[in-house]
């Protein structure tokens, strides 16, 4: 499980997750409990960790 969250609202899911990952931009209390940070959304960060955890770099 991966999980993604940028406001205080996402902290139950992140901590629940067997990966957390707080988004560059996120509120200062998401930060530091994620596991690891993601590029900003509007550098679309998520599309980022999907892409390098997959390997999908080389997909198409």
């Amino acid at each position: 499980m991966v999980a993604f969250g940028d406001m205080p609202n996402d902290l139950p899911l992140l901590e629940w997750a067997g990966r957390s990952y707080a988004m560059a931009n996120a509120h200062p209390t998401v930060i530091d409990p994620a596991d690891h940070l993601a590029p900003p959304n509007d550098e679309d960060g998520v599309a980022a960790v999907l892409t390098e955890l997959f390997d999908l770099s080389s997909v198409g």
